[in-house]
């Protein structure tokens, strides 16, 4: 069972949306930006209903966030929900919460990091760039290949939980170029000393990385935007 209907959702809605033994909740609060204690509260709530169907034989999973290790974001109030969530997920009797980091794929979603470069810079609208922010970027496909190959195992609940991230991380001016070559446009923007760098652990996820055949190499960034914004 899918629960959603953003990027996640449509992209494992193929995979589990028949499955009577796997619920998958991808929904709520998509912008990491948001203040708003009444999204929060609707979401917890939506998410109790869907608990009560999942029943107890039901693997839940549930997408949480890698922000929960960045000192910068960890006080915000997405993160905050974010973590509420995981603590009310880990109380089902079988359960799976999947950290993701920044997810390329299409979305119509503005809020996301990649999407709203990609229009600045598209549209040679001025932004600024936090000079000391690493980000990690992930393509949603390979993201998609992990959990699979998760749940191939013998025991996918052998683990809890499970970051599912690309090895390194890479600096908004990193990120700002590999726009720039795509696009073809250069970019304008205000450097201000902001942002943070943060480690993110995959030890655990890098043999169905290897598995799989995903390789975090030099190329990959330049290939996740080509892919979706090119």
């Amino acid at each position: 069972m899918i629960v959603g209907t953003g990027l996640l959702a449509r992209a494992f809605a193929p995979h589990f949306a028949d499955d009577p033994h796997v619920f998958v909740y991808a929904a709520g609060v998509s912008n990491s930006a948001c203040t708003d204690d009444r999204e929060f509260a609707r979401e917890k709530m939506a998410f109790e209903d869907c608990i009560a169907q999942a029943g107890k034989q039901r693997i839940v999973v549930y997408f949480g966030t890698c922000s929960v290790d960045d000192p910068e974001a960890i006080a915000t109030p997405y993160v905050r929900h974010k973590l509420e969530m995981e603590d009310r997920v880990r109380q089902a009797p079988r359960n799976l919460v999947l950290r993701l980091p920044q997810v390329a794929g299409h979305t119509p979603n503005p809020h996301t990091l990649l999407n709203y470069l990609h229009a600045r810079i598209a549209r040679s609208e001025r932004f600024v760039l936090w000079t000391r922010a690493r980000r990690n970027v992930i393509d949603l496909d390979d993201v998609v290949s992990v959990v699979l190959a998760l749940f191939r195992r013998e025991d996918p609940l052998r683990t809890s939980r499970l970051n599912i991230a690309n090895t390194r991380s890479y600096s908004a001016r990193e990120i700002v170029a590999a726009f720039e070559r795509v696009t073809g446009k250069r970019a304008i923007y205000d450097e201000i000393s902001r942002g943070s760098e943060y480690a993110i652990h995959v030890d655990e996820a890098l043999p169905m990385f290897t598995a799989e055949g995903i390789r975090f190499d030099e190329g990959y960034l330049d290939r996740v935007v080509r892919k979706y914004y090119g």
